[in-house]
């Protein structure tokens, strides 16, 4: 319930008209007597919330008496949330060609802050890419959307390197240009926590730790071009080791006699 509250107030409605709105889809026909008792709103405001919602399209009203209320499919009120984001999403997009818009690069560093939005700024990098990607990440961050613009870029991009590090050994993704670490544990011990290194088309990087336990999670975006030069060189050298470990796996388990961690030992 508590989610749907949420998500029902990005909307514009107030919990107690969604509790009154689960009330009657629960419920069946009632009155508004009947709706307070159930839902718990007070009478003294049941019936001005239902008038909101009547007017909205989320209960009808019978015209007899006694004044029985009633709520709307939850398949119609998806329905009609659905109409509703897209017809403001095409005013928002009519009016928003009429701003004129800097376009302008520049070095500074740009906090993003919030695991959300920097899953959002990731999802956004990688389906505007449209001539490379280069990409570090944990199986912890790939959700199923970011899996599928993913997915989607590896087939549009020639120039796409993935390093996917992953504690869960059975994980995979579903396409084949990428590579798996294999020394996660190691690096975790290196940085202390996990992180996400996005550059998307040599020229924006997204980049930082996701430090859960000390801090708010709190990445850095960028067009500065020393960071992105910087963050995809990281990238590509990872790629050219995994690859030169995957090709060469004999030579390579002979020489460090079995024990691939001594690669890392470079002091």
């Amino acid at each position: 319930m508590n989610t749907i509250k949420q998500v029902m107030k990005k909307f514009g409605y107030t919990e107690n008209e969604t509790s009154i709105y689960i009330t009657l889809l629960e419920s069946g026909n009632l009155s508004g007597y009947e709706v307070s008792k159930r839902s718990g709103v007070a009478r003294s405001k049941v019936y001005n919330l239902l008038e909101n919602l009547v007017n909205s399209g989320l209960v009808v009203v019978n015209k007899t008496e006694p004044k029985l209320y009633h709520a709307i499919s939850s398949e119609e009120l998806l329905n009609l949330l659905k109409q509703d984001i897209h017809a403001d999403l095409a005013q928002l997009e009519k009016q928003l060609t009429k701003v004129k818009e800097t376009d302008e690069s520049d070095d500074l560093l740009w906090k993003i802050n919030g695991y959300g939005p920097t899953l959002s700024k990731a999802k956004y990098l990688i389906e505007q890419a449209t001539e490379s990607l280069y990409i570090q990440i944990w199986e912890q961050e790939l959700t199923p959307e970011l899996i599928d613009v993913l997915a989607a870029a590896e087939q549009r991009l020639e120039h796409f390197v993935l390093i996917l590090f992953k504690e869960n050994n059975d994980f995979t993704l579903p396409f084949t240009r990428y590579y798996d670490h294999g020394f996660q544990q190691d690096k975790l011990a290196d940085f202390g926590n996990r992180w996400l290194s996005i550059v998307s088309d040599s020229q924006e990087v997204l980049f930082g730790d996701l430090n859960f336990e000390v801090k708010e999670v709190e990445l850095i975006w960028t067009k500065n071009r020393a960071m992105m030069t910087l963050a995809k060189e990281y990238i590509k050298h990872d790629a050219y080791t995994l690859k030169l470990i995957a090709q060469l796996p004999d030579s390579i388990a002979e020489t460090y006699h079995g024990d691939l961690g001594q690669l890392r030992q470079i002091y």
